[in-house]
Parts: C-alpha cells; structure tokens; sequence
C-alpha cells in the first residue's frame, strides 16, 4: 500500500511541475499571439487556471490573453466586454505589484495599441519612464524581451496622446 502511496505522490509532483509555464515561453507566445488569434487562445488556455495569489505572472499574461482576444473578436460587444476584463484584471496585478517592470511593460504596450476611444493611455509615459529608469537593473532575458520592442514602440515618441 505504501509503494502506491508513494508512486502516486511521485507522478502528481511530476505532473505539476510539468504543467508549470515557463515565463520565457509565455513571453514568447505573446509576441506570437499579438499577432495571431490562434496564439492569444493558446496564451489564455495556458493561463486560465493562474491566480494573483499562486503566480501573479502568468496572472498577468492570462490578463494580456483576454485583451488579445478583444483585439481579435469581431463582435463589437464582445470585443468590447473582453477588453474591460481584461484590463480590469490587468489593473488589478498592477495595482498590487507596481514596481514590477513587466507587468508596466505589458500595460505600455496593451495602451499604445489601443485606440483613443477607449480612454486607455493614461500610464503611458509613467510606465515608459518607469521603463527606461528601471530595465537595466531587471535580468539579461527581461531585458532582451522588453528593450526590442519598447525601443519599436517609442521610437521618436514625444507625446503619449492620440493614436
């Protein structure tokens, strides 16, 4: 009895590790999925089970996967309705890890692409200057995955209004 006690604790142990997201993955499928519907549904159905409390990351990258989708959807009230959740959830991780330089990374980014209407780029030149004020202290992979495409998307930028 104990010997099936024991392999069963070993092969759940296992199974969880092996469904644990690696962060490097998760940031490349959303530069992927920022671009491809079948990317933003892969990032959601591999973030949908996280939480705040367990992995705050893969929180905010489920957050980012529900505004893909908007992006994505066609139906006006849909679109609509995912982006509020989106950036409810994605306000919410904020809001409790402020000084941590990804989750103001991806808020930069959902912002500069949003269309003025949706009254989304009020953090657009704190987050850049929380940006360019903190990469250099974050580690070499955050900072291949955020300096590329913060530099694309502030190339010559002197205003964060409009667009």
């Amino acid at each position: 009895m104990r010997f099936w006690i024991i392999i069963s604790l070993f092969f759940s142990v296992a199974y969880s590790q092996a469904q644990e997201l690696n962060l490097s993955e998760l940031r490349e499928l959303y530069i992927e999925a920022s671009f491809e519907e079948d990317k933003a549904n892969k990032l959601y159905e591999l973030t949908k089970n996280s939480s705040i409390e367990s992995d705050y990351k893969n929180f905010s990258y489920h957050a980012i996967a529900i505004l893909l989708q908007s992006k994505f959807s066609i139906n006006p009230i849909d679109k609509l309705k995912l982006f509020v959740e989106g950036k409810e959830q994605l306000e919410k991780v904020i809001s409790q890890y402020h000084k941590d330089i990804e989750l103001r990374f991806l808020r930069f980014c959902v912002q500069d692409g949003t269309p003025a209407i949706l009254d989304y780029k009020l953090n657009m030149e704190e987050d850049s200057q929380f940006i360019k004020n903190n990469i250099f202290t974050s580690s070499e992979e955050l900072q291949q995955f955020i300096i590329p495409i913060f530099k694309t998307l502030n190339d010559g930028r002197t205003s964060y209004t409009g667009r």
